[in-house]
């Protein structure tokens, strides 16, 4: 994922499949052992100015990793999906670009 802040610890994301206008679930990493002490997760379609029609529920897993359940992409196009991590106190804010069709 892409970051807004310099010398930002990487975020790695795993998902099998993403299905159009079904529930999915995405493992959400946070790497370099930095307490992370909060996540929040959501996607928006930028060309329509909307995003999800229902809130993530995201479950810490511990050692920086966590489970995001209940992710749903209604339609298809491009969607940025945005991760905030509350890193000691900092924000960082993370996006990444999908396409689905």
């Amino acid at each position: 994922m892409n970051s807004d802040a310099q010398n930002a610890p990487e975020v790695y994301l795993a998902v099998d499949e993403i299905p159009l206008a079904q529930p999915f679930s995405i493992l959400v990493s946070v790497c370099d052992g930095t307490a992370v002490r909060q996540l929040h997760v959501d996607a928006i379609m930028p060309a329509h100015r909307h995003g999800m029609n229902y809130t993530p529920n995201v479950t810490a897993l511990g050692g920086g990793a966590f489970r995001v359940d209940d992710m749903l992409f209604h339609m298809p196009g491009l969607w940025e999906l945005q991760v905030d991590v509350d890193i000691n106190g900092q924000s960082i804010f993370y996006s990444s670009e999908i396409t689905l069709k």
